[in-house]
């Protein structure tokens, strides 16, 4: 044998690999897979989990097919579905007639043939029960009172702003919540009425349509009515100006104790959230506010401000009990 390495590199040249894999037979390509996995380092930068080959190599044993597998998931579905609608519970009614039907076959058993069939139909045609799965009926609706108005509001708008105007002392409560189409004039005529009345304690007009004028005229009515506790504007279409006019006003006014305008149509924004937080002080009454701020700042500012007309309100009340006692209840 030559030890010249240029022989050496010749024949290793002359070597024809691909020739010699294609002699080789499937088990001998698996073998020769299986060693060089062993010799051959691992790559670092492949994951672990694909770093070794798949050792899973099933034939399927059937065929797949997306839309049939679909298509028998909704089938099962709609059946379960169906069966569930059919489980219409008996009514009292039918309860009833079957357990007379059952009587009456029990009391019949004996009287032969004719008795037997006259049971075939113990039901009279007119009062068979025949439940429909899509029309189930409806137990309840005896007991629903239908209303002229969608929202069920059945307050008549004209005889109540009669009776504002004339000071009626039985109208304490007016609530036009929800009301379709009222017209502008008409609130307008609600809060300009409000002014000189005495005896309405709460005024609600949420969802009704109310603008930034309306608000201007509840400004100017909270400075003279002396008698509302409660105003109710929310849901409505005020912006920031008409909202912190009526907060302005508050200072005038030492009777309202709850005012609600959330969920406006218009965002206030930060500078009017500051505004009303800064008129706020200037009002020792108002114990209830329903609006959620959206800055930190000035909510926590509104907090402390119902929070302390809460502790006055309550120093007051004390004081009222404590003077329509002797004062040897209280020792010094």
């Amino acid at each position: 044998m030559s030890n010249n390495p240029d022989t050496e590199d010749l024949n290793e040249e002359d070597i024809d690999e691909d020739e010699i894999l294609a002699m080789l037979s499937p088990e001998e390509l698996q073998e020769l897979q299986s060693e060089m996995d062993v010799i051959i380092a691992p790559d670092e930068n492949v994951p672990v989990g694909q770093r070794q080959k798949d050792q899973t190599e099933k034939p399927p044993t059937g065929t797949f097919d997306h839309r049939s597998l679909v298509g028998y998931l909704y089938w099962e579905k709609e059946s379960k579905r169906m069966l569930e609608e059919e489980r219409v519970p008996a009514t009292q009614h039918h309860k009833i007639l079957l357990e007379d039907a059952e009587t009456h076959k029990d009391n019949t058993n004996k009287d032969g043939p004719q008795a037997e069939a006259t049971l075939k139909d113990p039901l009279p045609k007119r009062e068979q029960i025949t439940v429909n799965k899509l029309k189930i009926p409806k137990l309840a609706l005896n007991n629903i009172k239908m209303t002229s108005r969608p929202s069920g509001n059945e307050t008549n708008l004209e005889s109540t702003l009669d009776k504002i105007r004339s000071n009626n002392p039985s109208v304490t409560e007016v609530n036009l919540n929800n009301i379709e189409n009222i017209p502008k004039e008409m609130l307008l005529d609600y809060v300009n009425a409000l002014k000189k009345n005495k005896h309405v304690k709460t005024f609600s007009i949420a969802n009704t349509g109310v603008d930034e004028n309306i608000a201007f005229s509840l400004a100017n009515m909270l400075k003279e009515n002396r008698s509302i506790t409660t105003l109710n504007v929310e849901s409505n279409f005020i912006t920031g100006k008409g909202i912190v006019a009526v907060i302005r006003c508050l200072q005038f006014n030492e009777t309202l104790t709850e005012l609600r305008f959330h969920n406006q149509r218009h965002m206030l924004g930060h500078h009017a959230e500051m505004e009303i937080s800064r008129l706020l002080k200037a009002n020792n009454t108002l114990l209830k506010m329903g609006y959620h701020f959206e800055q930190p700042g000035p909510r926590m500012v509104v907090t402390n401000i119902l929070t302390r007309n809460l502790d006055h309100q309550r120093q007051l009340r004390k004081e009222d009990w404590a003077s329509g006692y002797p004062k040897c209840f209280f020792p010094a």
